[in-house]
C-alpha cells in the first residue's frame, strides 16, 4: 500500500462526516473548513494554532507608544507610556535601579499568592509591607515599541517600595546586604519629593510633549 493510499484511507471518516453534513443542511463552508483541517498535518495545525495565540496576545496587550529613562545621577530607570495612557516603570528597570541584579539567594516566601518581587519578602521587611503595596505588585503586562513582551509596574509602586526602605532603615533593621538598596531608594526619593512619578515619566519618555501638542489641537478645533 502506498502512502497516498494511507492517507486516503485515514481521512476516511472526515470526508464522510464532511459529506454528512453537506446532506443534511450544514452550511458548504463549515464544511470545507472540516475538509481542510481533516487534511493538515500535525504540525501545519500547531503552527496555526500558535499563529492564533500570537494573534490573540497582540490584540489583548496593550503597547508602549513611548518610551525612555528615568536619571538620577548613575541610576537608570526604564520606564514607558502606554497607549492606553498608562505609565509604566519597567519590572527590569525597577530591580536594576535598586541595585538587585539577581534575585537573592534563601529567601523566604512573603505570603501565598504575592506578587512582591523577592528582595522584599525577606522577613525583616514584612512589618513595613501592607496590603496596599501588596496590591500595587501586581505585575503590568505590555508590549514595548518593538513588540516585545515586557513587564512593569504602576509609577506609584517604586516611591512606596523607596517608603518601606526608609522607614526600615530609621528602625535600624536593615542587614549590610540592604543598604545599597537602601541608599538609591534614597536618592530617588529625593527627586521624587520634588516632582511627581508621572511628570518624571512623561518628560524621559517625551510624552509630556506629545500631550501638549495634543491639547493645542484641540484648542484649535474648538476655536474652529
Amino acid at each position: 500500500m502506498n502512502t497516498r493510499t494511507k492517507v486516503n484511507l485515514n481521512h476516511a471518516p472526515e470526508r464522510k462526516r464532511t459529506r454528512w453534513k453537506v446532506q443534511w443542511g450544514v452550511p458548504a463552508r463549515a464544511a470545507g473548513g472540516t475538509a481542510r483541517a481533516a487534511a493538515l498535518s500535525g504540525d501545519e495545525r500547531r503552527e496555526i494554532a500558535r499563529k492564533a495565540a500570537r494573534a490573540r496576545w497582540a490584540r489583548h496587550l496593550p503597547q508602549a507608544t513611548h518610551e525612555g529613562v528615568l536619571r538620577f545621577g548613575t541610576i537608570e530607570i526604564e520606564v514607558a507610556v502606554l497607549d492606553n495612557g498608562q505609565r509604566v516603570i519597567t519590572q527590569s528597570g525597577f530591580l536594576l535601579g535598586l541595585g538587585r541584579i539577581r534575585l537573592p539567594k534563601g529567601r523566604q516566601p512573603y505570603r501565598s499568592g504575592a506578587n512582591l518581587p523577592a528582595f522584599l519578602t525577606v522577613q525583616g521587611l514584612k512589618p513595613f509591607i501592607g496590603e496596599d503595596l501588596v496590591r500595587m505588585a501586581n505585575l503590568i503586562e505590555f508590549r514595548t515599541k518593538q513588540g516585545v513582551k515586557a513587564y512593569g509596574y504602576a509609577p506609584n509602586f517604586l516611591s512606596e517600595v523607596c517608603d518601606v526602605f526608609a522607614r526600615a532603615q530609621h528602625a535600624g533593621v536593615l542587614k549590610a546586604t540592604q543598604h545599597n538598596i537602601a541608599s538609591r531608594a534614597q536618592i530617588i526619593a529625593e527627586q521624587f519629593g520634588r516632582s511627581s512619578t508621572m511628570r518624571l515619566i512623561d518628560q524621559a519618555t517625551s510624552y509630556q510633549e506629545t500631550r501638549e501638542t495634543q491639547t493645542r489641537r484641540n484648542t484649535c478645533r474648538r476655536e474652529e
